[in-house]
């Protein structure tokens, strides 16, 4: 049956790991061990109830037909086959992430954001300028260029605002004089956001490295999280290069709408009247959700400051023009276990990610006793030139380099090894910077890489929670592909059988007593008549719809419509089941004459009592394809216990049963 196939499919793919090694049985002299059955039977018997030896005994006939449809698969070499190979695969990716992060890192970097999470900070900062992969040189220059920055400020000769307009690299200082205003955590660089939070408000943070350049902060201030507000706006835009006539009439559009909303006309309505963000204008200029750091600060501070539900701002100035905010509504920040899985999902796609995986490969280096031979790479810095960065260098140039570069274990990785993963991984663009920079960046990633590659081979004799997850998707995959295509697919395919075994089980599928009848609704009692007295003439079977509603609605057109006319089982239309509790009429053999009665303000009329017999096979396609199904399985598995010798280790199996 489809349905168990794929309740066993599922549940496969959830045992926990035991430990149980002996032979439980064996399929063509192939072992398979009492863990393997004790985690199906366990997992689904989990209550702390006796269960007696029958239900055991079940599981084991339930087992053996599986591994009996995975050893008829491998048979068919149904695991080698591509399609079968990329599902697995992918699979096997996913098993393998939570061996490539730290759990303990993890949890730390979860506990930090969280904690973070409750708290603004208010920095400025400077910034000097290099790029990731600049020169020796000129990193050099930009780092003593910003120590120099910093000892004048941290010895009180220079004023931070004053250096931070005059020397900063980032383009906005001139203006603020370095101020990034409040943000919170994954708002800034991981970097960045480290210095902010510890750093002590009015200290300067010592100089930070991010991708951008060299920075140091001035921690201003540190808040309680304020949480996340909603609200609408009235948007009166004033462009950059407005001239003082255009910000006057701004201001005067603006003061006129204020006075309107002063004198109660709605703000959802002067918003798609006049606002000028027209994407939030037509929802009466209501915004998302936004929290700390995601607006310019004087629409931030105003927003929050708004107390109650409804209430509205004076005309508010910033960048982009003038506003009217108004609350929508106010949330606290979020406790730990509403944003635990939110922040885990922005940890993993966060730089800070890095830090578990950091710790990982540290920990593979120590225990496949990684030796790096650093002599060795430094052959690369005199073969590698420029045209690594133009995507053209030609890996010929190092085919003299075959000496040892590191090794994993007994394991020795050459020179060539280095240069295949080079040429692999280089042929892209990039911009020019320093050589030998780049040729380090790709030696920690080639072993980066090899490290993980040895420790897949030795996952599954590891943690034997993942060899059993691993062996179950293999196991699982093929069940489902091979039962659907010599059952599921089958039994809707073979017409032929699937008619063959109608015909040899027909009488399983009969339609109960059901009845014939059409339903009207009536306007009033008087029109409830009319129809109960036309349907009662002796000819009325011979009426059709169309004449009985046009008898009844010549001066109303209204006062009766037809609901629906069909053939009805007890339980399918409510309203002839109530009928049925007073008249009984599904019991009735013979109908000589109609059956007319009302309900809620509805009139049905039985014309005709069927009586119970068979139903065809279009009419019940869905089950006798389902029970043809079964039957081809239990064929199937009939002929796989004879196709395959099945032995089960009796001195096992008893201590289970016990």
């Amino acid at each position: 049956m489809k349905t168990l196939s794929l309740y066993l499919f599922i549940f496969l793919l959830s045992f926990h790991a035991y430990s149980q090694n002996d032979t439980l049985l064996t399929i063509n002299n192939k072992p398979i061990s009492e863990g393997e059955f004790l985690r199906i039977y366990q997992k689904n018997n989990n209550t702390g109830n006796v269960v007696d030896k029958k239900t055991v005994e079940e599981y084991l006939d339930l087992f053996i037909n599986f591994k009996l449809k995975v050893a008829e698969a491998e048979s068919r070499g149904m695991d080698t086959l591509p399609k079968f190979l990329k599902e697995f695969n992918g699979y096997k990716v996913q098993l393998e992430k939570p061996y490539f992060t730290d759990k303990k890192v993890d949890e730390r970097l979860v506990k930090e954001a969280f904690d973070r999470q409750q708290f603004d900070v208010r920095a400025s900062h400077i910034l000097i300028m290099v790029a990731k992969d600049a020169t020796p040189a000129d990193t050099l220059a930009a780092y003593n260029k910003i120590k120099a920055i910093r000892k004048q400020i941290v010895e009180g000769k220079k004023d931070f605002v004053a250096v931070a307009k005059q020397k900063s690299e980032d383009p906005s200082a001139k203006q603020n004089g370095g101020d990034l205003g409040y943000f919170t955590v994954f708002q800034m660089v991981y970097p960045f956001e480290n210095a902010a939070y510890n750093t002590k408000v009015g200290e300067v943070s010592d100089i930070v490295r991010t991708r951008y350049g060299y920075h140091i902060l001035k921690v201003v201030d540190k808040r309680p999280a304020k949480g996340e507000v909603q609200v609408a706006h009235i948007m009166i835009a004033v462009p950059k290069e407005a001239d003082s006539t255009k910000i006057k009439a701004a201001k005067v559009k603006i003061d006129m709408i204020y006075s309107k909303l002063q004198k109660g006309e709605k703000f959802k309505d002067l918003a798609q009247l006049y606002s000028d963000d027209k994407g939030s204008a037509k929802n009466g200029g209501q915004l998302q959700w936004f929290g700390t750091g995601r607006m310019v600060p004087e629409f931030e501070n105003t927003a929050f400051g708004l107390k109650n539900k409804g209430d509205y701002s004076k005309p508010v100035r910033t960048n982009f023009g003038w506003h009217i905010i108004q609350l929508i509504d106010k949330k606290a920040p979020k406790k730990f276990d509403e944003s635990e899985k939110t922040l885990r999902t922005r940890i993993d796609k966060d730089m800070r990610a890095r830090t578990s995986k950091d710790a990982v490969i540290n920990r593979l280096k120590k225990e496949y006793n990684y030796s790096p031979n650093t002599k060795r790479l430094a052959d690369f810095y005199r073969v590698i030139d420029q045209s690594i960065f133009s995507g053209n260098w030609n890996k010929d140039q190092a085919k003299k380099l075959n000496k040892s570069l590191f090794s994993l274990n007994d394991s020795v990785y050459n020179q060539q090894a280095f240069v295949e993963y080079l040429a692999k991984n280089s042929s892209q663009k990039r911009n020019k910077g320093s050589v030998k920079d780049f040729i380090n960046k790709f030696y920690n990633l080639f072993v980066e890489n090899e490290l993980k590659a040895v420790e897949r081979v030795h996952l599954s004799e590891k943690y034997p929670e993942y060899r059993y997850l691993l062996q179950e998707y293999h196991d699982g995959i093929l069940l489902f592909d091979l039962t659907d295509k010599e059952v599921w697919t089958k039994a809707i395919e073979d017409s032929v059988g699937l008619e063959n075994f109608y015909e040899k089980n027909k009488n399983n599928y009969k339609w109960g007593q059901r009845v014939e009848a059409q339903v009207y609704s009536v306007k009033d009692a008087k029109v409830l008549a009319k129809l109960k007295k036309l349907l009662l003439k002796k000819n009325a079977k011979g009426y059709t719809k169309e004449f009985i509603l046009q008898s009844l609605n010549k001066k109303d057109s209204t006062a009766a419509e037809f609901v629906k006319e069909n053939i009805y089982s007890k339980g399918d239309y409510s309203i002839i089941d109530k009928a049925d509790e007073t008249l009984k009429f599904f019991e009735n053999q013979d109908l000589k004459t109609p059956l007319i009665f009302d309900v809620d303000n509805k009139v049905v009329y039985v014309s005709k009592i069927i009586p119970i017999e068979n139903k065809q096979l279009n009419e019940a396609k869905g089950q006798i394809t389902a029970d043809y199904q079964d039957y081809l399985e239990k064929q199937w598995i009939e002929v796989l216990r004879k196709k395959y010798t099945v032995s089960v280790n009796k001195a096992v199996w008893s201590k289970i049963k016990e």
